[in-house]
C-alpha cells in the first residue's frame, strides 16, 4: 500500500513536470528513479535482516521516498495558495526549495535529541529518600544508518542526567548489534553508573531481526536486568520494578503482591496501553513506540490507533509517559516530532 502511494504520488509529481514544460528525457530520469527506488525499496525491506547493507539500502531509500512526500506537499501547498492556476516552472523552483528546507530540517530534528524532564511526587519512597532520578531511552533503533557519532550524543544526555535507574524501553536494536561493541561499551558504562540498577524490555522491533543472534543475552551483558513478563523488586527503594514483553498484552495481576498498595508500582511497556486490570495498581508506566508519528501530523492517528496520550498525562490513578523516542525508524528524519531521552525525577512528598 505504501508503494502504491509513493508510485501515485511521483506520477502526480511527474505531471506537474510536464505542466511547467520540463524537458521529457529529464522527466524520464525522474520516472525511471521513482520506478527504481519503489521497487528496490520492497526488496530491501523483505531483505532488511540479512546484512546491514540492507538496513543502509532501506533507510537511504525510505529518506527518498519521504523527500518526494514533501516535494508532493509543497506542490499541492503551493497549487491551493495560486488557486490551481497554470503549474509554471516559478512554482516548480518555490516547490524544490520549499522540499529541500523541509527535507534537511527534518534530518536535523532527528538529529539534535534533547532532553525532556518530568517531575512527579509520591508518599511511597523512604523517608531517606527524598528523591530518585529514572533516565529512560525507547525507539533507539540502532541499526541502518544510525551512527555512532549520534549514539554518543544521546548517551551524553543520559550520563549528564546521573541517573539513579537507567531503562531501555524497547526498540533499541533494529539492526546487528554484533558489530556495535562502542554502542554497547557505552550502555554498559551507564548501567553500572545507575545507583539503583539498570533494566530493560523488548519493543517489536527486537523481534524483527532473523540474525543469529541472542538480543535478550546482549543486553544482559550490558549490566542490565532483562526483564520479560518479570517483576524486580528494589527493596530499598520501597518499589516494584514490572517489565512486559512486547509480544503480549495482559494482566498486571500476576506480577502484584501483598502490601503493593504501599509500594510504588513501576511498569515497563514498550507500547503505551496500560494492561487491562491496572486502574489504581501502579504509580508510574513508562512507554514509547509511537514515535509521536515521527512526522507531524502522524502521531494524531498513532495516539488514537494505541489508544494512548502523547507525552505525561494521568491514567487509571498512575502517572503514564509516552516518550518520543531517541531514534528513527527507517528514514533518517523526523518533522515536529523530536526525539528526547526522557528524564524523570520522582520526589517524595
Amino acid at each position: 500500500m505504501f508503494v502504491t502511494l509513493f508510485l501515485t504520488v511521483s506520477f502526480f509529481i511527474r505531471l506537474k513536470l510536464q505542466q511547467a514544460g520540463i524537458n521529457p528525457f529529464t522527466i524520464k530520469i525522474f520516472t525511471g528513479l521513482a520506478v527504481f527506488s519503489g521497487i528496490v525499496y520492497v526488496g530491501a525491506w523483505r531483505l532488511y535482516s540479512v546484512s546491514r547493507y540492507f538496513e543502509i539500502i532501506y533507510a537511504i531509500l525510505f529518506t527518498v521516498i519521504i523527500i518526494f512526500l514533501f516535494a508532493f506537499m509543497s506542490i499541492g501547498f503551493i497549487e491551493l495558495l495560486t488557486g490551481f492556476s497554470k503549474f509554471t516552472r516559478t512554482k516548480l523552483f518555490i516547490a524544490i526549495a520549499l522540499t529541500c528546507i523541509l527535507s534537511i530540517y527534518s534530518m536535523l530534528e532527528a538529529y539534535f535529541v534533547r532532553p525532556v524532564y518530568i517531575n512527579i511526587t509520591t508518599k511511597k519512597l523512604p523517608p531517606e529518600i527524598p528523591k530518585i532520578r529514572i533516565t529512560y531511552l525507547t525507539d533507539v533503533h540502532l541499526g541502518g544508518v544510525y551512527t555512532l557519532k549520534h549514539f554518543e550524543r544521546v548517551m551524553q544526555i543520559v550520563n549528564n542526567s546521573k541517573p539513579d535507574i537507567f531503562i531501555l524501553a524497547g526498540d533499541i536494536v533494529d539492526g546487528d548489534m554484533t558489530s556495535r561493541t562502542r554502542e554497547l561499551e557505552l550502555l554498559s558504562s551507564a548501567a553500572k553508573k545507575a545507583k539503583y540498577g539498570a533494566f530493560a524490555v523488548n519493543g517489536n522491533h527486537e523481534y524483527y531481526h532473523i540474525y543469529n543472534m541472542d538480543v535478550e543475552n546482549i543486553i544482559r551483558e550490558q549490566n542490565f536486568n532483562y526483564l520479560i513478563d518479570e517483576r524486580f523488586d528494589l527493596e530499598n527503594l520501597n518499589m516494584a520494578v514490572i517489565g512486559f514483553d512486547d509480544k503480549k498484552f495482559g494482566w498486571l495481576r500476576p506480577y502484584l503482591k501483598d502490601g503493593d498498595e504501599n509500594r510504588f508500582v513501576l511498569l515497563i511497556k514498550h507500547r503505551p496501553g496500560l494492561p487491562h486490570d491496572a486502574e489504581n495498581r501502579f504509580d508510574l508506566q513508562i512507554s514509547g513506540h509511537t514515535h509521536n508519528g515521527q512526522f507531524w501530523p502522524m502521531g494524531y492517528f498513532k495516539n488514537i490507533s494505541s489508544k494512548s496520550t502523547q507525552g505525561f498525562s494521568q491514567k487509571a490513578g498512575g502517572y503514564v509517559y509516552v516518550s518520543n523516542g531517541a531514534g528513527f525508524n527507517g528514514p533518517m528524519m523526523r518533522f515536529f516530532a523530536p526525539p528526547e531521552v526522557t528524564i524523570i525525577d520522582i520526589t517524595r512528598e
